[in-house]
């Protein structure tokens, strides 16, 4: 996520290690023995662990980043701490939107950084697995649902000044009571921020002008009365909100098509698993080759609405003719969506198909983590399983 306004470190370190919940006006004093480990939730690229906050006894996701130490590199390190203080800060005064996790607190507890949020039970990474497994059609009214509500929410950070970066299916987040949220807000990336930290998962979400680094976004736009944006000096020459559109689009087409929507020049499939260089490198040009009219028709085919392949279609167009939000909430998609499908016709369609994964996973043999006397370390193995069983939580983060 990125902002303008300038850091202090004086004002941002008053909100450490406090936590604040919604609708409770008290804040409390992080303290770790209140905290009661109950499963680990994911364990890729950064720990995420399931606790009970055992004075309200509310459960919550926390997320482990481990701070770099070198001894060479204290002001690079403190430099990232500010970023991450700044960044979480900003992230509570976001949370207030129905379609963002909320932000408990940022914590620092024997070298590591504690991102507390709000449990979600599935993430749409997870549910389309789950649809797709089944040789089922994604259905139209669910995905044009969760377009709509992740479009409310990128408008929103967009009021604020902000730009996520990162819209995926891993990070758009569900639970059973049918709300969609976004989550991950570019922590992980402050305190690793590397190429190599972001590998496929991330890099097949980016637009074609992010790996243009030489040429300028900003007030290029060809659309007429289009919202200008508000870009942080680092942003300028690599993207600006409509970067998250075009991932809108990415995510649309992969959740519709159930895998990376994209094919290298001999027309094989691209695998998420595989973050050798040179996966890394055909998916950049894959990216910055796409045809759009054969993606979009490869992934929907002949089994969507006019308007939600023109609605994809927009999303994934040439930086100077891409929308921004206020073009994409005129479209008779979002329109359609945003009014017709309700909260609990998305809690219907979870349910069943997270029972479906229960059924199914009680038969699968699962890797539970080992769990040592340090609950908060990240020491765990790296999780084996495509698709988590129902005897640990969905992943969250």
């Amino acid at each position: 996520m990125s902002t303008s306004n300038k850091i202090d470190p004086s004002e941002i370190d008053k909100e450490i290690n406090l936590l604040k919940f919604p609708k409770d006006p008290k804040t409390y004093e992080y303290n770790p023995t209140e905290f009661e480990y109950v499963d680990i939730i994911e364990s890729s690229r950064h720990i995420v662990k399931e606790f009970c906050y055992k004075p309200l006894n509310i459960k919550m996701a926390v997320k482990t980043i481990r701070i770099p130490q070198n001894r060479y590199q204290d002001d690079e390190k403190n430099d990232k701490l500010v970023r991450l203080k700044k960044e979480l800060t900003n992230f509570r005064t976001l949370s207030c939107h129905p379609n963002i996790v909320d932000f408990y607190g940022l914590c620092f507890n024997d070298g590591e950084a504690l991102i507390c949020m709000e449990l979600m039970d599935m993430s749409l990474y997870d549910l389309y697995l789950v649809v797709h497994d089944r040789e089922e059609k994604f259905p139209e009214e669910i995905l044009g649902y969760v377009a709509a509500q992740v479009l409310e929410a990128l408008g929103f950070c967009k009021s604020k000044n902000f730009i996520h970066r990162d819209v995926k299916p891993k990070n758009i987040l569900l639970n059973t009571k049918g709300e969609v949220k976004l989550c991950d807000f570019g922590e992980a990336r402050i305190l690793k921020d590397s190429l190599a930290s972001t590998f496929v998962g991330t890099i097949a979400y980016w637009p074609p002008e992010r790996f243009e680094t030489n040429k300028p976004v900003k007030e290029i736009s060809t659309i007429p009365q289009q919202e200008q944006n508000a870009l942080t000096d680092e942003d300028v020459f690599r993207y600006d909100v409509r970067s998250d559109i075009w991932s809108l689009g990415i995510t649309l087409a992969e959740t519709a098509y159930g895998k990376l929507p994209f094919v290298n020049d001999n027309g094989e499939e691209i695998s998420r698993e595989n973050n050798r260089q040179e996966n890394i490198v055909t998916i950049q040009h894959c990216i910055l080759s796409t045809k759009t009219d054969e993606l979009v028709q490869r992934c929907f085919g002949d089994n969507y609405s006019g308007d939600f392949i023109e609605f994809v279609n927009m999303c994934l167009e040439k930086l100077d003719k891409r929308p921004k939000f206020d073009g994409l909430m005129k479209t008779k998609f979002y329109q359609k969506f945003r009014e017709n499908v309700k909260q609990k016709d998305m809690a219907a369609f979870i349910k069943n198909y997270e029972e479906d994964d229960a059924s199914e996973s009680n038969q699968e043999t699962t890797q539970k983590s080992k769990h040592d006397n340090n609950v908060w370390s990240q020491t765990e193995p790296a999780s084996t399983r495509e698709r988590p069983s129902k005897s640990q939580p969905w992943p969250t983060i």
